[in-house]
């Protein structure tokens, strides 16, 4: 199956899971192993891991479903934009660099905030892309600020 095809795959399956709200989404979680949490693993690896599969080894994304992060407003633009999306997902139409995207994006939440912090930071510094770090205590104060509300 095409990296395409995969992506697609995973899509359907992550809009079958909010369509379907009678799904105990918990017993799908990914274990977060404690090498994860005792910070083992750097920016690099948790992309590969976390988002590589649908943005592309390289950020350059999945056309029609996935956007690129590879040159896109969001990622290096501001922080309090940035982190609310991967920790608390989105879906529908979205635009990056004048291209219509159409898909779903899982939050992210389960990574803890040094975990979001290397991963988006990665991001930010990868690819062509020259925006500043975040920092852990960035991502700790915008999941309390952003924790009732959800990122469309």
């Amino acid at each position: 199956m095409s990296g395409m095809g995969i992506g697609l795959v995973a899509w359907a399956f992550v809009l079958g899971l909010r369509l379907n709200p009678t799904v105990n989404r918990s017993v799908l979680a990914a274990p977060v192993s404690t090498t994860v949490r005792a910070g083992a693993r750097s920016g690099a690896e948790l992309y590969a891991t976390s988002c590589a599969n649908c943005h592309g080894a390289r950020g350059g994304g999945r056309y029609p479903v996935f956007p690129p992060l590879a040159g896109s407003p969001r990622v290096t633009g501001d922080a309090a934009q940035l982190v609310p999306v991967v920790l608390h997902g989105m879906s529908g139409p979205t635009e990056v660099n004048g291209v219509a995207y159409n898909g779903l994006m899982p939050a992210f939440d389960h990574l803890d905030d040094r975990e979001l912090a290397l991963v988006l930071s990665h991001a930010r510094t990868s690819w062509g892309n020259d925006a500043g770090a975040i920092t852990e205590a960035d991502v700790a104060w915008i999941r309390g600020a952003t924790a009732t509300s959800q990122t469309k």
